[in-house]
């Protein structure tokens, strides 16, 4: 049983071979195609290899995201939450795995060279049981139910509108001019904070989310 199962496509196999070779020297025990032999039934030892490892590397490219093996073999990945992936070029993967965090290797050459502590620190997580399955950055922004306050101001907005339409249908029906005007007025404050909660909340959680 190795620690970590290699899915990737053949012609991408110079390449994926210095990522093996990173990842054995950083203590990881590893399984990929190479080691392969004549006569062996090549399929059940890839799914008992996929099924055993701890953690599998899917390093996409234009080759892997035409392979059916390479699409296969990162479904099983991801259903049993020990995907870790890599693109070796600027082709987007197949869906879903657009949305799961991918480490830039289009210019990577070797150890030490930028992502390679995030790849190694995501195959220990794994590999050693610590899997962060929430970025935890996700929360740093804004939350959403910061709004909640905006929301009020909302409803109440619309209660005075709704105020306002009675006392227009009742005016000059002992409903005097003065008392329209002061809750037209208040509507319109109202409204106004309203708008600038909205906007500075709005303007928070984008910058958050950059």
């Amino acid at each position: 049983m190795a620690d970590i199962f290699v899915s990737y496509a053949h012609a991408n196999k110079n390449r994926v071979s210095a990522l093996a070779q990173g990842l054995s020297g950083s203590g990881f025990s590893l399984w990929w195609d190479d080691h392969l032999r004549a006569g062996s039934d090549f399929t059940l030892e890839i799914e008992r290899e996929l099924d055993t490892a701890k953690c599998v590397v899917v390093a996409w490219s234009g080759a892997a995201r035409n392979s059916l093996w390479v699409r296969a073999e990162a479904t099983e990945a991801l259903d049993a939450g020990k995907l870790v992936q890599i693109k070796l070029d600027g082709v987007k993967p197949p869906l879903p795995f657009t949305v799961v965090q991918m480490l830039d290797f289009s210019r990577w050459r070797q150890v030490g060279d930028a992502p390679w502590a995030e790849l190694e620190a995501g195959a220990r997580a794994h590999t050693g049981g610590r899997v962060n399955t929430v970025d935890p950055h996700t929360f740093d922004g804004p939350a959403l139910q910061d709004f909640g306050g905006t929301a009020m101001f909302g409803w109440l907005s619309l209660v005075l509108i709704g105020v306002i339409a009675l006392l227009t249908l009742q005016l000059g029906k002992g409903v005097s001019a003065d008392l329209y005007e002061r809750v037209a007025w208040a509507s319109f404050g109202v409204s106004c904070v309203s708008l600038a909660v909205t906007l500075s909340r709005a303007i928070r959680t984008a910058l958050a989310s950059r």
